[in-house]
């Protein structure tokens, strides 16, 4: 069981390393969404069981931060338009096992204005980004001020984190503190010529996330159990818009060395796929390989599910 959590962990933490992808839809995928939800909207009131379930998938999901930020980093740099591809593969290649939820149940008015609000938030969201066109900071400098900034962008982040569809990654670089959190400090975590530096951008953060999931996991929790088809409605309608606003993340890497210094291919997305064939036949086998992937891990997922029918 520990280690089967942990692997679920490590799965969910990948996504958190890509920018629009989302920590909460791969949460979804594995299975452990409804579980995650309550074990942190319980843990005070059932610390034990609680603890039980978060230790091996809060692991996983450290691990797999820390081993593929950098690795993500340097894939975006070197081609983020395979690399957003296989990603747009495996956003949306479990959206049909979700429509399960929804199947033979009677879809009202509301769910159908769930789906389409938790669609246009996103999009909003992005619009947002392509508007203020700022690449952001690169490093904070520590004060209470940014002390009190990192703990709300730990307040934001897991509020992200817990929706699935809407990318924790995505919002940072939205706000212009991706490269900051993500890239010069959990993607050099390990280089401990910069620990106390990384330590004071994490732990006001880390404090933040913890606050925010704590508090909104139990709502979430309630609004599932209570609203079960509009909430997967608005849960599909997250996870389409984020597949959607991914190409926004695209960069042509022949226009700068650095992936934030890129220049955007939506701005010339006809130009780029018409001179770049390679790239894009490439970008096609790896969207396939995506959602073979999604595939894969909902089925892993509902192994969980199924030993878990089984043992009540």
């Amino acid at each position: 069981m520990f280690l089967d959590l942990l692997l679920r962990g490590f799965i969910v933490g990948l996504s958190f390393t890509i920018p629009g992808c989302s920590g909460g839809t791969f949460a979804v995928y594995v299975g452990i969404y409804d579980r995650l939800l309550h074990a942190l909207g319980n843990i005070f009131t059932d610390f034990k069981n609680s603890m039980k379930f978060l230790i091996p998938v809060g692991i996983g999901l450290v691990a797999g931060i820390l081993l593929f930020s950098s690795l993500m980093a340097l894939a975006l740099q070197v081609n983020s338009f395979v690399t957003i591809m296989v990603f747009i593969g495996l956003t949306i290649g479990g959206v049909p096992n979700l429509l399960k939820h929804v199947k033979g149940h009677r879809v009202t008015t509301s769910g159908i204005m769930a789906f389409i609000i938790a669609f246009l938030i996103v999009i909003a969201l992005v619009v947002f980004q392509v508007m203020n066109g700022t690449n952001g900071t690169d490093f904070f400098t520590i004060d209470f001020s940014t002390i009190l900034l990192l703990f709300g962008l730990g307040v934001i982040g897991a509020i992200s984190m817990i929706i699935p569809g809407v990318s924790g990654s995505g919002l940072l670089m939205i706000m212009g503190f991706y490269t900051a959190i993500v890239s010069n400090v959990v993607g050099n975590l390990l280089d401990f010529t910069q620990l106390g530096y990384n330590l004071s951008v994490l732990l006001p953060f880390g404090i933040g996330a913890v606050v925010g999931v704590v508090f909104i996991s139990k709502l979430l929790e309630s609004i599932l159990k209570k609203y079960p088809v509009q909430s997967y409605l608005a849960i599909i309608g997250f996870i389409i818009a984020s597949a959607v606003t991914l190409f926004i993340w695209m960069r042509d890497s022949g226009s700068a060395s650095d992936y934030t210094a890129q220049t955007p291919i939506y701005q010339f997305f006809w130009q780029y796929v018409s001179t770049n064939i390679v790239t894009v036949v490439f970008g096609i086998v790896g969207l396939g390989l995506g959602l073979l992937g999604s595939t894969l891990i909902v089925k892993f997922g509902a192994k969980q599910s199924q030993g878990k029918s089984q043992n009540c």
